[in-house]
């Protein structure tokens, strides 16, 4: 796949693009589509019906930077030769000419491009993490990153395998790729990126001999128990940064925390800790709203709270809570999409309004499972405990 990262970053409106996105959806709609692959150089791929491939921000930039390089007649298209001059032969060419016209539009080209993202696995964020890094670390603005550039990085310890081609520098089709692989690994340890952030943070704070990891001798230095090294896999006796995402990572979830609330909890402390000692006034959290119920975050007494203290409490509210951040996000979404008088709840009436059969959530017919509290309607948290309860495994 050719570049997806731009040097420079060509000036487009949100109208312009919703505006191209419109153009993309209309040519699909009018032309025979079931033809389009997603290839890469010429391999068939598996097809992919085009109306399900969601472009991105990203993609329009590629497309415009390609056509920009490689449109050498200046007709705002990349003929047949143009294509082959990028290793595209006549059947990639076919597979995304939806018009039939023998060359790519800007809309094709852009297809093909998201097609070949989305059979990476490549989502909008390692593009901006891309981008983030090279900004960071391109030292000689050349717009990719050289391995000694990225000595002292501790955003991976996975670097050396980003390079594909063994030319030690990675370019930002590299980075990007390298950076999507590194991320759906850690989904299925279920690292999250507060976890990944996490261990970056710990390495900057403790790592007192530059290697980018931390060996016993530093463990004590940010307050991190012995017993995080059961997460030292490879028996070396130093933590790298995977290794620490996986340790916060199942420590988050062993205390019952989400995402949000650990990262809540840090960003307290970051903020509100003026000497560096890792503590806050207790009254900086009770201004911030507790509950009675769970007894007080300061479990010592001492006026202050650790970062311990307040993800202990916050571990005990989410219980409460009985819901995580994802049916909280798809509880939100349905109460924003369906109330029609603005008060965050939905009634009766806005129910029935919605058109939800009787297996959706918002069934008119469920209100009284949903309505917790008996006021018939229900607010963000009842509905996003239902969401959560009746989810599927």
């Amino acid at each position: 796949m050719n570049t997806l990262r731009f040097k420079a970053r060509p000036q487009s409106s949100g109208l312009a693009i919703g505006f191209l996105l419109l153009l993309a959806f209309l040519l699909l709609a009018s032309i025979d589509t079931s033809a389009l692959f997603a290839q890469d150089g010429g391999s068939e791929a598996k097809a992919k019906d085009p109306l399900t491939i969601k472009l991105l921000e990203m993609d329009l930039l590629a497309a415009a930077r390609m056509i920009t390089k490689h449109d050498l007649d200046d007709d705002g298209t990349l003929s047949k030769s143009e294509c082959e001059r990028l290793h595209w032969n006549s059947e990639v060419i076919g597979s995304f000419d939806l018009n039939r016209s023998g060359d790519l539009q800007y809309v094709e080209v852009t297809l093909k491009l998201a097609a070949e993202r989305e059979e990476a696995g490549i989502v909008q964020m390692d593009s901006i993490l891309a981008d983030r890094y090279t900004s960071r670390y391109d030292s000689d603005r050349d717009g990719k990153l050289q391995l000694d550039e990225l000595e002292d990085n501790t955003f991976s310890d996975q670097i050396d395998s980003y390079d594909r081609n063994s030319d030690d520098e990675l370019s930002s089709d590299e980075l990007i790729r390298g950076l999507a692989s590194e991320r759906k690994f850690r989904d299925l340890l279920g690292i999250k990126g507060c976890d990944q952030g996490g261990a970056m943070s710990l390495i900057n704070r403790g790592d007192g001999d530059g290697d980018r990891q931390l060996a016993l001798d530093e463990l004590e230095a940010i307050a991190l128990e012995l017993s995080v090294m059961e997460f030292d896999r490879n028996s070396d006796k130093l933590l790298s940064v995977s290794e620490l995402a996986e340790y916060l990572a199942d420590r988050r979830m062993r205390m019952g925390m989400t995402p949000s609330d650990q990262l809540l909890a840090r960003n307290l402390i970051r903020k509100a800790d003026q000497d560096g000692d890792g503590l806050v006034p207790a009254t900086l959290f009770q201004q911030a709203g507790t509950d009675s119920d769970l007894g007080s975050p300061d479990e010592n007494g001492d006026s202050s709270l650790s970062l311990l203290e307040l993800e202990t409490y916050l571990a005990k509210r989410r219980k409460q809570l009985g819901f995580d951040d994802e049916a909280a996000q798809r509880a939100s979404i349905l109460i924003a999409r369906n109330d029609s008088n603005s008060d965050r709840k939905l009634s009766k009436s806005e129910l029935v309004a919605s058109g939800a059969n009787r297996d959706s959530p918002l069934s008119p017919e469920r209100l009284t499972l949903v309505d917790q509290d008996g006021d018939s309607e229900i607010d963000m948290q009842e509905l996003a405990r239902f969401i959560q309860k009746t989810r599927r495994p």
